[in-house]
């Protein structure tokens, strides 16, 4: 898959590769912390799913790069409810640990993506014991900035909800926002990629580009 790069600081657009574009190489932040980078498909008007799930809104560019990005990956952190809504399964990538968050403890692990060994379970402390192998950081509610110290690696992508989106964002934990806008209009009620936000966020937009109808913008946070 190639890729018309539409930079805003050019005239001219150039072609690049979804390895290129996505599947770069990133380095952790001085103090040990993993890039975090939250990966989210919209419809025009907005919506983050149809009828509850995203893949209606996807195609065969936005399923590439989010390949790529998964294969720069150290991890993918997910909310439990993402998991459970889009049914999360083993991924093509047999290395590649998925945390999932839970402040309960409340999910199926006996579903294929904890059975094939790649499902890890991010909890409190005090959550209840749980069969497979988990990261405990927190008390009552996970803590997030520890939670991301013990993954580890370089890159952690984050898919999801908008819940989980928008705690990352209000500890400041997000170094980018890889969004793809989808050619759909939904209609109707919808969620946005972030929710419950009490405190706006600036970003800039350091990256567009384009595939067939699909649009793919990378925002990183706004320099103060």
């Amino acid at each position: 898959m190639i890729l018309a790069d539409s930079r805003l600081s050019g005239n001219t657009a150039e072609s690049v590769s979804v390895e290129e574009a996505f599947a770069f190489e990133r380095s952790p932040h001085t103090d040990g912390r993993p890039q975090v980078e939250i990966c989210m498909i919209s419809s025009i008007d907005g919506a983050i799913a149809i009828d509850g799930v995203s893949g209606p809104l996807g195609g065969p560019p936005d399923k590439a790069a989010f390949s790529a990005l998964r294969s720069a990956a150290s991890a993918v952190l997910v909310g439990a409810g993402t998991v459970r809504a889009e049914h999360y399964h083993r991924p093509s990538r047999p290395d590649l640990p998925v945390a999932v968050v839970s402040h309960r403890g409340e999910v199926d692990t006996s579903s294929e993506l904890f059975t094939s060994g790649c499902g890890i379970l991010v909890l409190p402390v005090d959550a209840p014991t749980v069969p497979v192998k988990n990261v405990r950081a927190g008390t009552g509610t996970v803590d997030l900035a520890s939670a991301l110290r013990l993954l580890g690696g370089s890159f952690i992508q984050v898919e999801g909800g908008a819940v989980l989106n928008a705690q990352l964002l209000t500890l400041g934990l997000v170094d980018a926002i890889n969004l793809t806008l989808s050619p759909h209009i939904v209609g109707g009620a919808t969620d946005h990629i972030v929710t419950q936000l009490a405190v706006p966020h600036d970003f800039c937009l350091t990256r567009v580009l384009r595939d067939g109808d699909f649009v793919f913008c990378r925002y990183e946070p706004t320099l103060s």
